[in-house]
């Protein structure tokens, strides 16, 4: 919490009304609303992205965990910060999750925990629009992380998989894979966070500058946000 308080990050969106919500341990805990907002007309090529990434110990928000937090950070195109982190859970990594990700248990040992490396990962998209490839699944990660610590994110995030969705409908997936292929993409490391968001970076700067030439302004790319 000291990192956060220290920064413009907590004046700006530690607002002075709270909300109370139960901890995991069941008892009431007020709750900070971390809250960034951007105006429709705003033309939004020239705001901060954050690229981000999750890998986690399974598919729910609430009983899973994440295990490494992965994050580019981009200004007009050009990548300008990174920020990537394995993350040490509460709960046994099964090995479904390591075979996917290549991530063992012995890799997480003394690695920080959640508590330990979620303040930093906050400051790194202070006032940046995060972006993920099905970022439903990332934000209800990231929002169950920040509730589980008495934090409320109220932030806007937008999902390359609509995206595509939109703008390529005669691709038959749209699944980063087949994206990569399509763009003539590689991966640095498939299901690892930093590889991932590598070619999620290179697939929003294509159909940005192809098939999506027309978006523009925050309102364009609205019906593509993840709440």
């Amino acid at each position: 919490m000291s990192l956060l308080h220290n920064s413009m990050f907590y004046d700006i969106l530690f607002p002075e009304d709270e909300g109370e919500g139960l901890g995991t341990d069941g008892q009431l805990l007020l709750q900070k609303v971390l809250r960034f907002h951007i105006g429709p007309e705003v033309l939004f090529r020239g705001k901060t992205f954050v690229i981000f990434d999750f890998e986690t110990t399974g598919l729910d928000s609430m009983r899973d965990r994440i295990i490494e937090i992965g994050a580019l950070k981009f200004v007009d195109g050009k990548k300008v910060g990174e920020f990537s982190t394995l993350v040490k859970p509460d709960i046994p990594l099964p090995e479904t999750a390591s075979k996917i990700t290549g991530i063992t248990a012995d890799m997480l040992e003394g690695q920080p925990s959640i508590e330990d490396v979620l303040p930093s990962f906050l400051q790194f998209f202070d006032k940046a629009i995060l972006v993920a490839h099905n970022a439903e699944f990332d934000m209800a990660f990231l929002k169950a992380a920040c509730q589980r610590m008495g934090y409320q994110v109220e932030w806007p995030c937008f999902c390359t998989l609509k995206l595509a969705r939109q703008l390529l409908p005669q691709l038959e997936s749209k699944n980063l894979d087949a994206l990569a292929q399509h763009f003539g993409l590689s991966f640095a490391a498939r299901h690892r966070s930093i590889g991932d968001c590598e070619v999620t970076g290179s697939v929003l700067q294509a159909l940005l500058q192809k098939e999506g030439q027309s978006l523009q302004q925050w309102r364009d790319i609205e019906t593509f946000k993840v709440s």
